[in-house]
C-alpha cells in the first residue's frame, strides 16, 4: 500500500512541511498495534527514511504518528523488536 504524507520537520524555530511517499513493500513492518481485546488494529512501519508510520487496518490507510509515542510504544510492548530496529539499550 501506498500514499503521500505530509511531514513537519523542525529546525530550531524553522519548520518546514513536506510530502513523502510511504510505500509498506519498501518498508519494514516492525509490530502490531492491538486494542484493549488484544485484537490487531493497525501495523507499525518503518520507512527506508527512518519514519515509524501506520497501516490501519480498516478501512485500509496510512498515518503519521508521533515518533517519539511509537518508539514507547514499541519499547513497553516488543522490547526484542525496539533492539532490533533501534540498537541496543543501557541495562537499567
Amino acid at each position: 500500500m501506498k500514499a503521500v504524507l505530509t511531514v513537519l520537520r523542525k529546525d530550531g524555530d524553522n519548520t518546514t512541511e513536506e510530502s513523502l511517499m510511504f510505500d509498506t513493500d519498501k518498508s519494514k513492518k516492525i509490530c502490531d498495534v492491538k486494542n484493549q481485546f488484544n485484537y490487531a488494529v493497525q501495523e507499525m512501519y518503518l520507512s527506508p527514511g527512518g519514519i515509524i508510520f501506520i497501516k490501519n487496518t480498516k478501512p485500509e490507510s496510512l498515518e503519521m504518528i508521533d515518533q517519539r509515542q511509537a518508539r514507547k510504544y514499541i519499547g513497553e510492548n516488543y522490547p526484542e523488536t525496539y533492539i532490533e530496529f533501534f540498537g541496543e539499550v543501557k541495562e537499567a
